[in-house]
């Protein structure tokens, strides 16, 4: 079922977009798909690119179809900040669960299939379905702001609260073992003041963003002048 181009079947207007890596993959998807009655026009294969037009450029896809048996790790990461909403299901390993983890760090634990016949659906439902779609994207859009995924100095703060945990277990003599942590996200004074540091660290970008403007704008008028 898997391998069959179903989703692209059910939905004939849209493309698949891959990364031409290794390029000598993209001949042999090419010759399944229309095996399978897909046109190759549909797989659409771009180059490696800098980070900066990777990101970019990743703004104009609609969905993201994460690989279940090995997920998207640092492109889903890529791709939810650039408000691409990533479709996944898990297996059992870790590597086949890190998207789900993605997904629900930043509020859209919906997008986490049960299995590969749901992913279908929802693939299918999420490009036929603008309502639903777009209300997924603009939830997304909003969260990546709000929700841990993208909180670096709240991951910092839990990473060092588990580390703590750690030193303490050493520190009683007691043999390694697995703990779970203090949900520091949870706790109000920690939210504000987590909160509070964003916010001028925003507020100082957003400074730095005027006088660069100032400066840029400032020369331009200088070379008009001149």
């Amino acid at each position: 079922r898997w391998p069959r181009c179903r989703i692209l079947l059910r939905v004939p207007r849209a493309v698949l977009w891959l990364l031409r890596f290794p390029p000598q993959a993209a001949c042999n998807i090419h010759t399944e798909a229309e095996a399978r009655g897909v046109r190759r026009q549909r797989i659409i294969f771009t180059d490696v690119a800098d980070k900066a037009a990777y990101i970019a450029r990743s703004t104009v896809a609609n969905l993201f179809l994460d690989t279940p048996l090995c997920n998207g790790h640092t492109t889903g990461t890529d791709c939810l900040w650039a408000g691409v909403p990533v479709l996944t299901t898990c297996f059992r390993h870790m590597s086949s669960r890190v998207a789900a983890s993605l997904c629900h760090a930043v509020g859209c634990g919906d997008l986490v299939a049960a299995d590969l016949h749901e992913y279908e659906d929802m693939a299918v439902a999420l490009a036929t379905d603008a309502t639903r779609y777009y209300e997924v994207r603009e939830r997304l859009w909003r969260n990546r702001m709000t929700h841990p995924l993208f909180n670096t100095r709240l991951w910092v703060r839990e990473w060092e609260e588990a580390l703590c945990d750690a030193w303490d277990i050493h520190a009683r003599g007691e043999s390694p073992r697995s703990f779970d942590s203090r949900p520091v996200h949870e706790d109000p004074q920690v939210s504000a003041e987590v909160a509070e540091a964003n916010a001028r660290d925003e507020a100082r970008r957003r400074e730095a963003r005027q006088q660069q403007a100032a400066a840029h704008g400032a020369l331009k008028a200088g070379g008009a002048l001149a």
